[in-house]
């Protein structure tokens, strides 16, 4: 069920006559407009290159530490992730975009690719994972994991994703 002023208004006993313009301002001191959010957080990718003994499997870990801003006039924001390389054979792509919501809460949209083939460019895509998640105001922090695996035959390269966010009022 979509939350909307229309309904909160009604519950507070306000009546659809008064002017707009008045309901504005009875949101604003009531606390329910949208405010400026600072998304900030952690992105770690974990990844394994399994290859056939005697050769030793190849092991990358990277850490991004994202942020963006996001407002009235600038509602929703891409957060670059640069691609992770690994092993001479394997890459994660992951595309997010971060959406503020009527609540102040941040949604965030997710595409994950795995890909694992004879380069680091190759378009070999073994595994993809779409995604969306909640991260609440008040700055409590939102923890999201997700893992990708090649389940070729003689694959077993794999991938984990790890996002910590927080979204916190900005201060002006």
């Amino acid at each position: 069920m979509q939350w909307s002023y229309k309904k909160w208004l009604l519950g507070t006993g306000v009546n659809q006559t008064v002017p707009i313009a008045l309901k504005y301002i009875l949101l604003i001191r009531l606390g329910c407009q949208k405010m400026a959010r600072r998304l900030a957080g952690t992105i770690i990718i974990d990844g394994t290159d399994d290859e056939f003994w005697p050769q030793r499997d190849e092991h990358t870990h990277r850490v991004f530490n994202v942020e963006t801003i996001l407002n009235t006039e600038q509602p929703a924001s891409t957060i670059n992730v640069p691609d992770v390389r690994w092993g001479d054979e394997c890459r994660v792509e992951l595309k997010l975009l971060a959406k503020l919501l009527d609540s102040n809460a941040v949604q965030i949209e997710g595409n994950a690719k795995l890909f694992e083939g004879t380069s680091e460019n190759n378009d070999d895509l073994q595994d993809e994972q779409d995604f969306t998640f909640i991260v609440p105001t008040a700055g409590t922090p939102a923890f999201y994991r997700l893992q990708l695996k090649n389940t070729e035959a003689f694959g077993g390269d794999h991938a984990e994703i790890g996002l910590s966010l927080t979204n916190s009022r900005l201060e002006e």
